[in-house]
């Protein structure tokens, strides 16, 4: 938990007071280029994502965490201590995106290597998602103080300075529970394993190494996920509920400028305000009896961030632009440790690297198209009028997912 709240300090201070901060108040930058940063790191964001799952499944989330948060202070330093210019801010752009897919990815998959008991993930989940919902307070807000008294670039010092003492967090947390990958060699040379729940279930042998091998992984998960009625509608919910949000990725900065003419700060301090609400949102997942966390709840949870985000663009003031923040991360809070718990329920040990790879392909994948459209539409429709129609069709979407959902559970009793 600690170690997720710090790699989440760094990632959230640096991507948007400091990529998205320093291109749009420092360089100038327009919607298309704004866009097309967060174009690099959503393409990166999506392709380390899929990554990652083989990765976790082959060598477990702590090397994997490990590794993401080197290079993370190696990137951190470069952006803090380098000339900034449009090709910095693309490769910070692109690290980025790689260490939230990786990182973001291996940090999912962890509890299921500790534990397989459905109200410890339940309750895991929840803390570790409190955690990334803290860290959308403080890193903004941090990096709203620093910009404030020196450079924008400096903000990038943050990622550096919370990655260190993560990475020591991270190397410290040993896994408990070995996949049917670890057990079947153990098997192999005569030694019976122990116990471990539903990983006894697949003995299934992985697919052999290098690249031909790796990309039978990527397939794999794929396959398991679109077999399995549950995860399948887990990757739709998170598909088609998040394909508005690329909207925001590209012209949110612009309408803190240019509708809310608020300053460079108030990037900070408004991504604050919602991690305020996704701290309390993450919490309450833990008052939710484990019966009734089901696909309806997670449902629900996206209708609030459509009505939250509504409320958010759909004025010039910055006070209902905090409301609609604070509503928005009351469900995007809870819906993290619900889809993500849903999702290890329903999945072996062996694969959930994988299966939590696909899920997050399909979310991040989900926002990467409306970011090739969003400055086209702005410029015809105007930047409010664009994220609030992409606010919309959220709440549209969710509001069909509700409907269908429920009838379901009223059909299976």
């Amino acid at each position: 938990m600690a170690a997720n709240f710090l790699m989440q300090l760094g990632l959230q201070a640096v991507y948007f007071v400091g990529i998205i901060g320093c291109a749009t108040y420092d360089l100038g930058a327009d919607a298309l280029v704004v866009s097309s940063l967060v174009l690099v790191l959503n393409v990166m964001l999506v392709v380390m994502s899929l990554m990652a799952g083989p990765l976790v499944d082959a060598v477990g989330p702590r090397r994997t965490l490990a590794a993401t948060l080197c290079v993370m202070a190696v990137a951190g330093l470069a952006g803090w201590l380098l000339p900034l210019g449009y090709g910095l801010l693309y490769v910070l752009a692109a690290v980025q995106g790689a260490a939230f897919g990786v990182g973001s990815t291996s940090m999912d998959a962890y509890p299921r290597f500790v534990s397989d008991d459905p109200r410890y993930l339940q309750r895991v989940n929840s803390l570790v998602y409190t955690a990334t919902s803290v860290a959308v307070i403080a890193g903004p807000a941090l990096g709203g103080l620093v910009v404030s008294a020196l450079p924008t670039k400096c903000d990038f010092a943050i990622m550096t300075f919370a990655s260190l003492p993560a990475f020591a967090l991270v190397w410290a947390t040993v896994e408990k529970i070995a996949p049917s990958r670890q057990r079947s060699a153990s098997d192999a040379a005569g030694t019976t394993a122990a116990g471990t729940g539903a990983a006894d279930a697949e003995p299934k042998a992985r697919p052999a190494g290098g690249a031909r091998g790796f990309l039978a992984d990527l397939a794999e998960g794929v396959r398991i996920t679109w077999e399995s009625e549950g995860l399948r509608m887990l990757f739709c919910i998170g598909f088609l509920g998040f394909f508005a949000y690329g909207a925001f990725d590209s012209l949110e900065s612009l309408f803190y400028r240019d509708v809310l003419h608020a300053g460079v700060q108030w990037m900070g301090w408004l991504s604050g305000i919602a991690g305020v609400g996704g701290t309390l949102g993450s919490l309450a997942v833990l008052r939710i009896p484990s019966r009734r966390l089901d696909m309806t709840a997670l449902s629900a949870m996206l209708l609030v961030t459509g009505v939250g985000s509504m409320l958010y663009v759909g004025t010039g003031s910055i006070a209902w632009a905090c409301v609609g923040q604070l509503v928005s991360g009351l469900g995007f809070g809870a819906m993290g440790p619900t889809r993500t718990t849903l999702a290890q329920e329903r999945c072996d040990v062996a694969h959930v690297g994988r299966v939590t790879s696909v899920m997050r392909v399909g979310m991040n994948g989900a926002g990467v198209v409306p970011l090739l459209v969003a400055p086209f539409v702005a410029g015809a429709l105007g930047v409010q009028t664009t994220l609030f129609a992409a606010s919309a069709m959220v709440a549209i979407v969710a509001t069909g997912f509700v409907a269908r959902t429920r009838a379901r559970r009223a059909h299976l009793g």
